[in-house]
């Protein structure tokens, strides 16, 4: 009798209700994480901190990485560039609370142009972003769902 108790509860989760069951496939957890950091930035949300918190950025910035690795073997490099910069800013994470505090660290350290400094971290894996960003554009506006037509095309632009 316990059995089926047990059973009948494993199941009640996919009885249909008016609401769709959410799938959190890899493309909807980094739509959420970064409609999240959006939130963040909405001004009616007050916060103390002054810019966007880091480990928030660095939470959504993790997701990402699955992205590079559908682009195949050309973008290997791009994504072992990306997962080293994040790794990085995810330490900073550790002692520093927004990105303006890394910014404001670095210029006051005139590191900022310096290789390896966590602004130039910062600036690298933003523009990992926008290299999907724009590859998800490409598939918007075209009828040609080519994966290097895309990923040419975002190079262009990023």
């Amino acid at each position: 009798m316990e059995e089926e108790e047990e059973e009948g509860d494993t199941f009640e989760d996919a009885v249909c209700t008016k609401t769709p069951a959410r799938v959190n496939t890899p493309l909807s957890v980094i739509t959420e994480a970064f409609e999240n950091l959006a939130d963040l930035l909405k001004p009616d949300i007050s916060t103390d901190e002054d810019g966007l918190s880091l480990d928030a950025f660095c939470s959504a910035c993790t997701h990402v990485s699955i992205l590079f690795s559908c682009l195949g073997f050309a973008f290997k490099f791009a994504e072992m560039e990306y997962i080293s910069k994040v790794k990085d800013l995810v330490e900073a994470s550790k002692t520093l609370d927004t990105l303006q505090n890394i910014l404001d660290l670095d210029v006051e350290n005139a590191t900022v142009k310096t290789p390896g400094s966590r602004s130039r971290n910062l600036r690298r894996v933003r523009q990992g972003l926008d290299l999907i960003r724009v590859i998800f554009e490409q598939f918007l506006i075209t009828d040609e769902y080519s994966l290097k037509h895309a990923a040419a095309t975002a190079c262009e632009f990023v």
